[in-house]
């Protein structure tokens, strides 16, 4: 069974049964305008600082729904097991009031166990060992201070539940419950270091063109400009995305390089007709599309950065936000690409330089 936001319902029935709704407002929030300032990094970093602190106030009680709808999916299906992303919180709520089972399943590394050469997600550039643990102490500091006891214990009292302590928690998290990172360890092996129950496992996807077909222009196209490069952002938007839509077109055009551009949440906008050598889609399976592109230029999500590994191609990551910046070093690292910027970073130097390098890596 699964317990996501209700837009996921579809896409959950596809490989299970049962499927429990969390209320629409999270996912809804994306579309608020100081959210995508955030994710955009539009605006100064200490604005997008005050209004990150000032919607963790503000969506207390939306954060406190989602405990609720957990709480009701779990009651109703009774699981021996709750496999969770750590944003949730009821589950480490029924496993110190009740002993439920649980596990934690990320996409991303660098949360709670701390890694040598990487700081905790969101502190920026590696720098020394001991500054790296520091940031993992913050990072999990605030995980258990905001996200689990601000937002768990008023509904633990409202349950005629015992609030939780900081200690038990701490200890839960980083002690006892199993944490599997569904990660590649051709970009990330797991350290030697880390305790028995937290393990990288490789990244796993579902079958995303089980249900899709091409359009007969997108064919066309591909027969036109057989592995054209692909460029896109995914849900990540930007405070400039027809300066943007711009940029891509003329790079490519004086590259000679025929690319797929994917406008998908409005990261690119292209104002008139397209040339000939470009492509417009807004939503495409990478499963499909990746056997048949050179290369991929993208914003640096977990998803996007392995669907690209698993057909071994090289990509480019601009990245906008938090764990994207995490990708691009380690894709760079790796030897599958070239380093990138910031998306607010982008010029149209910036991008021709990296693209000609990403294209000579690409036919090396």
């Amino acid at each position: 069974a699964f317990c996501m936001p209700a837009q996921f319902e579809e896409l959950a029935k596809e490989v299970a049964r049962d499927f429990y709704p969390m209320t629409k407002s999270f996912l809804e929030l994306m579309d608020d305008p100081e959210v995508k300032q955030i994710t955009g990094q539009i605006g100064s970093g200490w604005s997008r600082f005050k209004t990150i602190v000032r919607l963790l106030k503000s969506t207390k009680p939306l954060q406190q729904q989602l405990i609720r709808d957990q709480r009701a999916a779990s009651d109703d299906f009774k699981p021996d097991n709750i496999i969770y992303h750590v944003k949730c919180v009821y589950p480490v709520l029924a496993a110190l009031h009740h002993g439920q089972r649980i596990e934690i399943l990320s996409p991303v590394p660098c949360l709670l166990h701390p890694v040598e050469h990487e700081p905790a997600i969101g502190f920026g550039k590696p720098r020394g060992k001991r500054w790296n643990q520091f940031t993992y102490n913050l990072s999990n500091r605030a995980l258990i201070g905001q996200a689990i006891l601000s937002y768990g214990n008023p509904v633990c009292t409202e349950w005629n539940w015992s609030p939780l302590q900081k200690k038990e928690v701490k200890n839960l998290l980083l002690k006892e419950v199993p944490v599997e990172y569904a990660i590649s360890e051709r970009l990330f092996p797991e350290p030697a270091y880390w305790p028995e129950h937290v393990r990288v496992t490789g990244f796993r996807e579902r079958n995303k063109s089980k249900h899709w077909e091409p359009s007969n222009e997108l064919l066309a196209f591909l027969e036109r400009h057989p592995n054209p490069l692909y460029i896109g952002f995914g849900s990540m938007i930007n405070g400039r995305p027809k300066e943007v839509g711009r940029i891509l077109l003329e790079v490519t055009a004086e590259l000679k390089q025929p690319v797929l551009l994917n406008s998908s949440w409005g990261g690119i906008e292209i104002d008139g007709p397209l040339p000939d050598h470009a492509f417009l889609v807004d939503d495409i399976p990478y499963d499909w599309l990746f056997s048949r592109v050179c290369a991929v230029v993208h914003h640096g999500g977990s998803g996007t950065t392995h669907s690209a590994l698993r057909f071994d191609l090289n990509q480019l990551i601009i990245p906008h936000i938090a764990d994207q910046f995490l990708w691009m070093r380690l894709v760079v690292k790796a030897g599958m690409g070239p380093e990138g910027f910031a998306i607010k970073d982008l010029t149209k130097n910036k991008l021709k330089s990296a693209l000609k390098a990403l294209v000579e890596s690409t036919s090396v």
